[in-house]
């Protein structure tokens, strides 16, 4: 009796304690082997599968400077893009600069206090959440400055 309670005591631990938590299926192991090799250091590892992709939600870092990430693959499990919140007060001033100086976009008031982080394997930039004509724009500004409408939507 007394291997049966330890048993079901350490499979309830186990349950607990892992960090994953799939929300619509689990993806491939390619998938989660990619996840786990880009980003050892996951915490609150939380997937789902949206618009054909898997993404996953998860932390880095610890408490007070934790970042929260999103980290997209295609249905493949080839890594596609990854998401950081970053605070505006953050983002470096050459890339503030360059959009605060675009025509279009550059007067327009900020949705939000954040901007989104996002590297892909072709580049990265930041991608900014602006008001314009009374609706949500998105517009991603390089690290070279260059200030466009956003590529793709997520």
């Amino acid at each position: 009796m007394k291997k049966i309670c330890f048993m079901a005591a350490l499979a309830a631990l186990t349950a607990f304690a892992s960090c994953e938590k799939y929300e619509d299926g689990k993806p491939g192991k390619h998938t989660r082997d990619e996840f786990a090799t880009m980003y050892p250091s996951a915490k609150d590892v939380e997937w789902d599968y949206e618009q054909g992709y898997w993404v996953v939600s998860f932390e880095t870092g610890m408490r007070p400077d934790v970042k929260e990430h999103e980290a997209w693959y295609d249905a493949s499990g080839n890594w596609v893009m990854t998401k950081t919140d970053v605070l505006l007060t953050d983002v470096p001033q050459n890339i503030k600069d360059a959009l605060a100086a675009d025509p279009v976009y550059g007067k327009a008031p900020f949705e939000d206090y954040d901007a989104d982080y996002v590297q892909t394997p072709s580049g990265e930039f930041y991608r900014f959440d602006i008001l314009l004509g009374g609706r949500e724009v998105y517009v991603d500004v390089s690290a070279d400055g260059t200030v466009t409408l956003a590529s793709f939507p997520f």
